[in-house]
């Protein structure tokens, strides 16, 4: 039968939504920890990683790539003879 109320049922998606809203869920935890999670990952990567500290201080991508992928030199450090910290 027709309701002649003048309302309709709720769709199925907000009925949904509502049902999650309402009940304590995992799920619903899980997802509002998650997005907690991002959105404060996101206030620090804007607070501290999106601008050099100094104009000068930028670099081109290709010379910071080849920094961390170079292999060091082979040669051993430099050792001074005799144990200077005795005397």
């Amino acid at each position: 039968m027709l309701s002649t109320s003048g309302q309709s049922p709720p769709a199925p998606l907000r009925g949904r939504i509502l049902r999650w809203a309402r009940g304590p869920t995992f799920a619903r935890d899980i997802v509002l920890v998650l997005v907690i999670k991002l959105v404060l990952l996101m206030a620090l990567k804007y607070a501290f990683f999106n601008h050099p500290q100094a104009e000068n201080m930028s670099m081109r991508p290709a010379d910071v790539a080849q920094a961390i992928l170079s292999v060091p030199g082979t040669t051993p450090p430099k050792v001074d003879q005799g144990d200077h910290h005795a005397h």
